[in-house]
């Protein structure tokens, strides 16, 4: 019997638009959102850029990247580098699966859609998981059919 932490699959989604956005806000607000008398702009400049490099950290610790995680019992996701925000399912719990895509209007992160709760970072795919209560989930991956088929293997499995 294999041990039940083995891990059958696993993927990382960067959350690319974070990346670059929260420098070139900060950039910005640098060069043309401080206004003080010029003897004092030096020190402000320094104050922002340090509060809003502080923020962007923050910000990146908790979201910069979408990680699934399957093994034999459990899916797991979570955001960022701190690993929280995060969820699991067990494999119990899941009724199916299918590859799907995201709509460009539902974003990225973690959005409430009128399909149930969509967790995702970048691109348009996901897989559509339906659970045995009845509510649906989409988590957003690079490879949905590679994710759908191990979670099928882990359905049939368990059956």
């Amino acid at each position: 019997m294999k041990n039940s932490k083995t891990k059958n699959y696993q993927s990382r989604q960067w959350v690319v638009l974070l990346w670059v956005l929260l420098p070139l806000s900060t950039l910005g607000v640098a060069l043309f959102g401080v206004d003080a008398a010029p003897e004092q702009k030096a020190a402000l400049l320094v104050k922002v850029i340090v509060l809003m490099s502080l923020i962007n950290l923050i910000a990146l610790a908790m979201f910069a990247h979408l990680s699934i995680q399957l093994d034999q019992e459990t899916l797991r996701w979570h955001f960022g580098l701190l690993k929280w925000p995060k969820w699991e399912l067990k494999i119990s719990q899941i009724q199916r699966v299918e590859p799907c895509q995201t709509k460009w209007y539902e974003g990225k992160g973690i959005r409430f859609t009128r399909e149930g709760m969509l967790y995702n970072a970048a691109g348009s795919g996901a897989v559509r998981i339906y659970k045995m209560d009845g509510s649906k989930i989409r988590l957003g991956c690079a490879e949905p059919e590679v994710l759908c088929e191990k979670l099928n293997l882990q359905l049939s499995n368990s059956n």
